[in-house]
Formats: C-alpha cells, structure tokens, sequence
C-alpha cells in the first residue's frame, strides 16, 4: 500500500536523521514546510516528464453547430485537470470518423479568409477552447483521451488533485520515485552535492516509465492503418462470396 503524504515526509525525514514530524500540512515548523513544497515540487515534475497511464483519462463532448466547441476545462469537467490531449484520439463516435489534426494557426486563418473548407472538421486548439473547421452537425459524439496534471488523491481514492493538501493524501506515483527526488532536491536546497542523487533519481525515472505500459512494435515503413480519414481494413482473416 502506497504510504500517506505525512508517511513521505516521515520516513525520508528517518533516512536522514531528521526528527519525525507528527503533522506535514499544517506543521509550523519551516524545515517540514520545505520538505512538503519540495514534495510537491517534485509530484508535479515526475507528473509532467511521461504520458503515464495512471494519468490518462477518456472525455466526451456532444459537437455544437459552431466552430467553437467550448473549454477543454468544461469539457473535462470542473474536478479534473488538463494537461494535454493525447494525439490522433479525437474520435466522432457518431460518425466513425477521426477528426483529423490539428491545424496550424496560419491553416486556420487561411480557410477563414479563403472561406472553403473541407468535407470532414479538423480540429485546433486556442486559447484553451477546442475549435472545428468546418462547423460540424450539432449532436454528434465525440471522444478523446487526455493527460491529467492530478497525481495525487485523496485517502478514499475518489477526488484527485495536483498536490498535496492532507496528511493522509496519496500519490499515484511510486514511493521510492518520491523519496529519491526528495532526496536531491533537498540537498540541492541546502547547498550540499545533489548529483548522484540526481542521477539515481532520473535512472529509476526511466525505469518507473519503462515499466508503466506495454509497447507496441514499432513499424518504420509505413504509416499506423486507422489513424486518419480514409478506408481502414482491419488485421484478421476474410472470407470472399460469390454473388449472383
């Protein structure tokens, strides 16, 4: 079981001979606070250096009859936090249709002064709204997976958040992935030598990320079938029938 915020705190504060706090949030004492701000420092750059699939989730949106189709933090929802859309999973469900993307600034002002557009939205992204061109049909279903900035919990597991606020919060992340990086951020902090620390830290990083998803073979002659607008044959065996 993943140990609690306080538990971090308490366990790296052991390793280093340091008096074991009984608090971490609501501590008074400046050398706890700097371990809590150094831990959550660190929360969020491990957070920010992979796709984790532990941080990926599915959103859905119904398309508007409008080019702007709202806040990707409305369409995520107020709980969760955005990071990024995962390329090429932008699906029209309704459809069956990647929406294909996204357009470079230059495209999108191009289509609006030339006024053409093609038969199937692309999409972009500006100012943190979620734009199609062309406009398309209002209703349709569309999916798409993200990264989140959430890397922790709350003790129940229920309502994630970007860092720490409770003693018994939970991380996402491994537990020797945060005491390592605590490590050499705090002696970095304190003016002492931090580059072996450094250096363990960004190994086991490689490691956790190694291990956090299965691969696929990667083909290097051809494009991935099924990622953009045309005719997808999927892999399987067929059978012809004579008609007539």
């Amino acid at each position: 079981m993943s140990r609690t915020c306080l538990q971090l705190v308490q366990v790296f504060c052991t390793r280093r001979g340091l008096v074991e706090p009984n608090t971490a949030v609501s501590s008074s004492d400046t050398q706890v606070k700097q371990l809590l701000g150094l831990l959550n420092q660190g929360g969020s750059a491990i957070a920010r250096r992979a796709e984790w699939q532990v941080l990926t989730d599915e959103a859905t949106f119904t398309t508007l009859a409008a080019a702007d189709q709202g806040a990707l933090t409305t369409i995520i929802g107020a709980n969760n936090s955005f990071r990024r859309i995962i390329d090429e999973t932008i699906w029209n469900r309704t459809t069956q249709r990647i929406v294909a993307g996204p357009l470079y600034a230059a495209e999108r002002q191009g289509r609006l002064a030339i006024v053409t557009a093609g038969p199937f939205p692309e999409y972009s992204i500006r100012g943190g709204h979620l734009l199609f061109d062309p406009v398309p049909t209002a209703g349709d279903s569309c999916y798409f997976e993200y990264v989140s900035n959430n890397w922790c919990t709350i003790a129940a597991g229920t309502t994630r958040k970007s860092f720490f606020t409770l003693d018994d919060d939970l991380s996402l992340f491994d537990d020797e992935l945060h005491l390592t990086d605590l490590q050499w951020r705090w002696n970095k902090a304190k003016g002492l030598e931090y580059a072996e620390d450094f250096n363990e830290f960004e190994a086991m990083l490689i490691d956790r990320q190694t291990e956090d998803k299965t691969a696929r073979r990667k083909n290097l002659d051809q494009l991935q079938a099924g990622l953009r607008t045309g005719i997808f044959v999927p892999s399987g065996n067929f059978s012809l029938t004579q008609m007539g």
